[in-house]
């Protein structure tokens, strides 16, 4: 009977022990996705490039066709190429455009599941773009951020020149 509640124990205490340990790496392993999505976020919020981007890459096509923009991402960039389209510079707040554009921005980071090449080269653009939604969110008057609204609309021009 002893032998019994012994091993009763002892699988038990296995199996805690065992449940414990993966749940560490469930944990583990949310926490390192997280900060990956920290550290990419912060590195395309940065206004340095140079700091966090590969510095090999250039914006170019991919063997002369455009990159392909990852379908998780797309909603986000069409919702910021919708709000700079409905921007009207004589009527609109380019304050609550930079909001909104940041807004859009911030969902386009997190939703972002590129690697390689066709990352960097994206982050090439999107950092230029992003620069220039900070830059309008700090526009002291309208003449200044009609000139960076018009830089928006040219930046995502460029956007559907190296991407589908």
């Amino acid at each position: 009977m002893k032998r019994i509640l012994l091993s009763a124990i002892f699988g038990l205490a296995i199996l805690t022990a065992c449940e414990k340990k993966q749940h560490n790496t469930v944990e583990t392993t949310e926490t390192t996705a997280q900060n990956d999505h920290a550290e990419h976020a912060e590195a395309a919020n940065s206004t340095n490039a140079d700091e966090h981007a590969d510095v090999s890459a250039n914006l170019e096509l991919d063997n002369g066709k455009k990159w392909k923009t990852n379908p998780e991402m797309l909603p986000f960039i069409q919702e910021q190429e919708k709000l700079i389209k409905a921007y009207d510079s004589d009527t609109g707040d380019y304050k609550k455009l930079a909001a909104d554009l940041n807004s859009a921005n911030e969902k386009l980071i997190k939703s972002c599941t590129m690697t390689g090449k066709p990352h960097d080269v994206l982050h090439v653009w999107l950092t230029d773009h992003m620069k220039n939604i900070d830059l309008l969110g700090k526009a002291v008057n309208k003449e200044e951020a009609d000139h960076i609204s018009d830089a928006l609309e040219d930046s995502m021009e460029t956007y559907h020149q190296y991407f589908n």
